[in-house]
């Protein structure tokens, strides 16, 4: 059965699609798909952004976590410069501060823990009397004097005296996007942690 002649084209223009309504559909096709993308890497950006910022927090954690747990369990404390095979104490005169620090865990001084920064690869370590083999504590760690011994008020000492409470201070720089590198100096997070740690049994 054929329709009408006018009714047929009535149906071919209800049917029909003109070039500004395709053109207006490829558009609205083009920015809904450009919003999905940018959705997606600004999404895997934050992620990695997300993921510097926890790495770097949770290795700080721990590493402030068996720090204190030591200075607090010690029976001497010493404050000075080393590395994994020396340690050179402070000498009473000068300011109780430096990049290393000795800790006691009894009154036998052959039995000692050891944390030292090593500039060249801005790291924290940590070597025993009971373990040459040095242990990463802490890495993108930037200011050199990590260690101080303070009196109450929070001066510097200038003595060695067991009734001292331990100033602690790590300054961290972490890549915010690893994957990324924009510029000559690329994209740094900075932030310090910084504590004061009394031992359990003062002098």
């Amino acid at each position: 059965m054929n329709l009408p002649a006018s009714n047929h084209t009535a149906s071919r223009q209800l049917m029909a699609v003109t070039l500004v309504e395709l053109l207006i559909t490829m558009s609205l096709t083009t920015f809904v798909v450009g919003g999905v993308v940018y959705s997606h890497i600004m999404g895997g950006r934050l992620m990695q952004f997300a993921a510097a910022k926890l790495g770097a927090s949770d290795s700080s954690r721990k590493a402030f976590g068996k720090l204190q747990d030591e200075i607090r369990a010690a029976t001497t404390i010493r404050i000075g410069n080393g590395t994994a095979t020396s340690f050179t104490a402070i000498s009473n005169g000068t300011a109780m501060q430096g990049r290393a620090i000795q800790i006691y865990p009894t009154t036998n001084n052959n039995w000692w823990i050891r944390y030292f920064y090593v500039t060249n690869n801005s790291e924290l370590r940590r070597v025993t009397s009971s373990n040459a083999t040095p242990q990463l504590i802490a890495s993108y760690v930037t200011n050199a004097i990590l260690f101080s011994k303070e009196d109450y008020l929070g001066n510097t000492l200038s003595a060695d005296t067991g009734n001292c409470a331990v100033n602690v201070r790590l300054q961290f720089y972490q890549l915010s996007y690893p994957m990324t590198k924009v510029g000559t100096n690329n994209y740094y997070e900075y932030f310090q942690l910084q504590t004061r740690i009394t031992r359990r049994i003062l002098q």
